[in-house]
């Protein structure tokens, strides 16, 4: 626990409380004509109990470096989720702090839901006391800024202020997934789809289809009963139950931070690639996700309930910073084509909102290398406008619309140069974004290779 001490220092109290004994004694002078021994008597006692304050103090900040300081969360860090936090003050001394006021200095981003992050008590010897506040947080890694102490005399005619950072100050915010509404998986298990897996053709242990016999043909696998019936040499093929490989690249740059907090693009990257994720995981697909911010964040590749909360724990790692990436998609794409494990046929989702020449040249250049292994890139694009016009209504989502016009069409033409040159493009609001990218997968999963 760090601390960062301040002199004790007398309060605008005290200086009032000393003009106030020199109006006194003036107007004492005035009218008698010198000091009465009354007053001289009653000055020595305001002026003793001013020293006594002042001592009683320093013996407080003479004994605070053996106060206990702690911070508690006592629900889990999940976005849109009220969470408690309780501060503890343990005083293991026997002297007492008569007055004691503290400030939690919660993240800026968070909302106070109920109570108050201050708190003023009077701390006895060898005891203990706490107090507890709601906040409603926000997805990602946040900071807070230290817990600020007063310490006082009851009449505060003297002071000293602490910053105290107790052990935990640095939170991570898990996001919450929005899972694929039912109606929409019911729609892909009537056809006979939706929670099988990947078929392959291969060796393997179920039947698949017959096909004529050629030359160099195992001939284990001829099918004497077909031969039978047709005079013809037929070989069986047998299918297998395969796994996809997807990888989720998030972008987490200003652009996709920018609309009301909560209801931002990068907080709905995030919340569908952890509900797609979680479907992916219950089928055995391996998965990874990979965060490009000012540093970029990497869940590593892999399956199961495990890996699926390692993803989670990466989204909460993302902090909200203005400073823009200086990797560019296109080279985070190839370098996590390069890192995959298995060699594999991946599908690789780019989330991201902004599109500009720069990041179309990288991407198109990415891409051409990653279809000569047999990956396939699609980029889905958040487009801001549909979460801010989401937030707007009548005349103030016209004008909203007037004035973000031009950037609307200089997208338009970059996402037409990508499509141009082979790149699958999805655009998609808040609305519509999770039934898009999973109708994709569920088409790609169709597919028999």
């Amino acid at each position: 626990m760090s601390r960062l001490f301040y002199d004790v220092k007398p309060t605008p109290r005290l200086f009032g409380l000393l003009i106030l004994i020199s109006t006194f004694l003036t107007l004492d002078i005035i009218v008698h004509g010198e000091l009465s021994r009354e007053t001289i008597i009653y000055s020595a006692i305001l002026i003793g109990f001013v020293f006594g304050v002042k001592t009683l103090v320093d013996l407080s900040a003479k004994y605070f470096s053996k106060i206990e300081f702690k911070r508690e969360f006592l629900d889990p860090l999940i976005e849109d989720k009220n969470v408690r936090v309780k501060i503890t003050i343990k005083n293991s001394t026997f002297f007492p702090i008569l007055r004691i006021s503290m400030i939690d200095k919660y993240p800026g981003l968070f909302k106070l839901v109920k109570g108050s992050h201050q708190y003023t008590t009077t701390l006895m010897p060898r005891s203990e006391t706490s107090y507890t506040y709601v906040v409603k947080p926000i997805m990602g890694k946040h900071y807070f800024e230290g817990l600020e102490v007063i310490v006082s005399d009851p009449l505060k005619l003297f002071n000293f202020k602490i910053t105290i950072n107790p052990p935990i100050n640095v939170v991570k915010v898990k996001p919450k997934p929005i899972h694929i509404p039912v109606e929409i998986s019911r729609a892909w298990v009537s056809r006979g789809l939706g929670f099988g897996k990947t078929r392959i053709r291969g060796y393997g242990q179920e039947f698949y289809t017959l096909r004529e016999y050629y030359p160099g043909d195992d001939y284990r696998f001829i099918d004497w009963k077909s031969y039978a019936r047709t005079r013809k040499l037929y070989v069986k093929q047998f299918e297998r139950e395969a796994n996809l490989s997807i990888i989720f690249l998030i972008d987490a740059s200003r652009n996709s931070m920018r609309s009301l907090i909560g209801e931002t693009p990068f907080e709905y990257m995030a919340r569908v690639a952890a509900g797609l994720a979680w479907n992916l995981v219950k089928r055995g697909d391996w998965i990874g996700l990979t965060i490009r911010s000012y540093k970029v964040l990497r869940s590593g590749y892999g399956r199961g309930v495990t890996h699926y909360y390692r993803i989670l724990d990466t989204i909460a790692e993302t902090e909200w910073n203005p400073v823009e990436p200086k990797t560019t998609l296109g080279e985070l794409l190839v370098k996590e084509a390069i890192n995959i494990p298995r060699r594999t046929k991946t599908l690789f989702f780019i989330l991201t909102t902004l599109l500009n020449k720069k990041e179309a040249e990288a991407i198109i250049e990415a891409s051409t290398k990653l279809r000569a292994s047999g990956h396939i890139v699609y980029i889905v694009q958040f487009l801001p406008e549909l979460f801010e016009l989401k937030l707007l209504k009548d005349l103030e989502a016209g004008i909203y619309y007037g004035l973000i016009y031009d950037e609307i069409i200089e997208s338009r033409k970059i996402r037409e140069i990508l499509m141009r040159n082979g790149i699958y493009i999805v655009t998609a609001g808040p609305r519509d974004i999770l039934e898009a990218l999973y109708r994709l997968i569920e088409r790609y999963r169709m597919v028999i290779v």
